[in-house]
């Protein structure tokens, strides 16, 4: 007969009387849990830890609110309801408690469920701190993530002002490794990476193997290295000559987030988040390098977050805040309004006008420019029908990200726009940002020869910045290239530039395509740059981006724009 067999012919007195006899001997707290009552019962131990009124504790899930942690909370009593439903005979769960001083206890509970002499489900079990467990990782020797918290938890709260620095440690490319060079292979990398850091630190320094690829070093050692930039570049020169000794049969760099102060009033959960952030920032900065974590970044890495989630409740709204805004392009050298660039807007709740330059990377990265670049598109294919009723022969130019181009199906997002608007193709002019990618993605060769065979115009937008080359005129066959304003401004001031344009534009008419200079803001610009010939011109000196109804009232019904020069 086991052990459970034993139990289950016990009353739950003498299962109590059994374990409060083990208790003597254990570090565990051991534990009765009566599912069919939703009575708790524990032994004398766990009371002078834990802020438990009496060994026996009726209506128990609620009053075990007092004592796990809030978040915590859902999860854990779900998972009880399973035992007592009979889902499952066996809970067993790392979570945090509070004790009696309300500080944060890792713990591990687990329990297995039995019936009783009088018919009743009984979970009995024990709770063991993690805190006084070793738990060390197999790989590396180290010990783990939870281990971690426990500690970072006790130093923050007790003595923060020690602290020399934390540095969370990742591996560059760890994912390609393993799936290049097999689970082995990484799991070597590991070992290797966790010998040199030991290697590095002082032995008292701890060091702990967090999640994946990731180690976290914390040195409250009195006298150490407190250099941490030192102590980062030892490592990578460590493991830098690990891959030489090996001949790169497994190559990999390291790259680490720091922080050196600021722990006063933190807990080890917020400390993981802001070593992420750094970590991240020297990933994102071009790995193999250590970022110190920068409050200001984080602060606006936050505010990006919450712009995200606005937007994305915006959107959810039918595209409250959201309007497109229409720039006038001109016509030379009579100065005819031919066109409108269609600009999107935001204004938000929280924080009002939002510029594009902030929340259009928000939205690629995102993902959410997709949805947005659709309502773009027939907001102002909707516009232009409406204006070519006063102007035959008006277009619009629409922005394109790469994001869309890549991600959606966007000949057919233009298709069902022609049609459901009822406009020409001609009337409307897709604006090629990125073009950079052009070179090395066939599918946005071929979405470009697509668009082209359905009569859609192409413009090749901020010609002169990036990756602005000639032969992407061959590759896209644009109908225009449009001057960047950083350009022209370049042009404006010396006259090395400004022959740069000049020759640019005359190589562009040779290929039989337009040229509309952007930025133009002024009358003296306008003069000048008007000698390298433009086709079109766009800038404030016309108008700025301003909400359909003042486009119309002022540019369809109302300004004729007059030759300054």
């Amino acid at each position: 007969m086991d052990y459970i067999e034993a139990l289950q012919d016990m009353s739950v007195e003498e299962i109590g009387a059994v374990i409060e006899v083990i208790q003597k001997s254990s570090d565990s707290y051991f534990y009765i849990m009566d599912l069919s009552t939703d009575t708790y019962m524990v032994t004398n131990k766990m009371l002078e830890r834990f802020p438990l009124e009496s060994t026996v504790i009726q209506n128990a899930t609620p009053a075990l609110q007092k004592i796990i942690y809030h978040s915590d909370y859902p999860k854990v009593t779900e998972d009880i309801r399973k035992c007592a439903s009979g889902e499952q005979v066996v809970h067993s769960m790392e979570y945090r408690w509070l004790d009696k001083d309300g500080r944060t206890v890792w713990i591990d509970c687990r329990g297995t469920v039995i019936r009783g002499t009088d018919g009743h489900k009984f979970l009995v079990g024990r709770v063991t701190e993690l805190g006084k467990e070793a738990k060390a990782d197999n790989i590396t020797g180290l010990r783990k993530e939870v281990r971690f918290q426990y500690d970072a938890e006790e130093i923050l709260r007790d003595r923060p002002e020690s602290i020399h620095y934390m540095m969370r440690i990742g591996i560059d490319n760890f994912k390609e490794i393993n799936e290049k060079e097999g689970i082995e292979a990484g799991d070597t990398v590991l070992r290797e990476l966790a010998d040199c850091i030991v290697a590095t630190v002082d032995q008292r320094v701890d060091v702990y193997r967090l999640m994946a690829d990731e180690f976290m070093i914390v040195d409250t050692v009195p006298g150490s290295n407190t250099d941490v930039r030192a102590v980062y570049d030892e490592i990578k020169n460590k493991v830098a000559e690990t891959v030489r000794r090996k001949e790169y049969s497994c190559f990999y760099t390291i790259s680490a987030g720091v922080i050196k102060d600021g722990f006063e009033g933190t807990g080890a959960e917020e400390i993981l988040r802001l070593t992420e952030f750094a970590l991240n920032e020297a990933k994102r900065n071009g790995r193999n390098q250590m970022a110190l974590f920068n409050r200001e970044a984080y602060n606006d890495y936050l505010k990006r977050l919450d712009i995200r989630k606005l937007m994305r409740r915006d959107i959810n709204r039918n595209f409250r805040g959201f309007q497109v805004f229409f720039q006038p392009i001109v016509s030379t050298p009579e100065y005819k309004l031919v066109g409108a660039e269609a600009l999107l807007r935001w204004n938000c709740e929280k924080y009002g006008s939002v510029s594009p330059a902030v929340f259009i990377p928000i939205l690629e990265e995102s993902g959410l420019i997709i949805p947005v670049g659709r309502y773009v598109l027939w907001q102002a294919a909707a516009t232009c029908k409406k204006w070519r009723e006063i102007q035959p022969d008006f277009h619009v130019n629409v922005n394109l990200s790469y994001v869309q181009m890549h991600k959606s199906d966007l000949i057919e997002d233009v298709e069902r726009c022609i049609e459901e608007v009822g406009i020409p193709a001609g009337s409307l002019v897709l604006e090629l940002t990125e073009s950079g990618y052009i070179e090395t993605d066939n599918r946005i060769k071929e979405l470009f020869k697509d668009l082209k065979a359905k009569d859609i115009d192409l413009a090749l937008d901020d010609f002169g910045t990036g990756y602005s080359n000639m032969r992407y005129l061959k590759e896209i066959e644009a109908t225009t290239v449009k001057i960047d304003r950083s350009f022209v401004v370049q042009a404006l001031k010396n006259d090395h530039d400004y022959n740069i344009i000049s020759h640019i534009i005359e190589m562009v008419h040779s290929l039989g395509f337009s040229v509309c200079m952007e930025g133009i803001e002024e009358e003296e610009e306008l003069a000048k740059m008007m000698r390298t010939k433009p086709d079109m011109i766009q800038g404030y000196y016309f108008g700025k981006p301003s909400p359909a109804e003042q486009f119309e009232e002022r540019f369809l019904k109302g300004e004729i724009f007059k030759n300054p020069v």
